[in-house]
C-alpha cells in the first residue's frame, strides 16, 4: 500500500513538473522514478501471486 500511494504522489509530481515547465533533468529524474517505481510494484505483485 505504501508502494501505491508513492507512485501516485510521483504522479502528481511529475504531472506538475511538466505542466509548469521544471527544469528538465528534474522532470526526468522524476519520471524515470516513477516508472521504475511502478514496474517494481507490478514485480512484487506478480511474486506475491505467483507464490500463494
Amino acid at each position: 500500500m505504501t508502494r501505491l500511494v508513492a507512485i501516485v504522489f510521483l504522479s502528481a509530481l511529475a504531472f506538475l513538473l511538466i505542466r509548469y515547465r521544471a527544469n528538465e533533468k528534474v522532470q526526468k529524474g522524476v519520471v524515470s522514478t516513477l516508472v521504475g517505481g511502478f514496474l517494481v510494484y507490478v514485480a512484487t505483485l506478480m511474486i506475491a501471486e505467483l507464490t500463494r
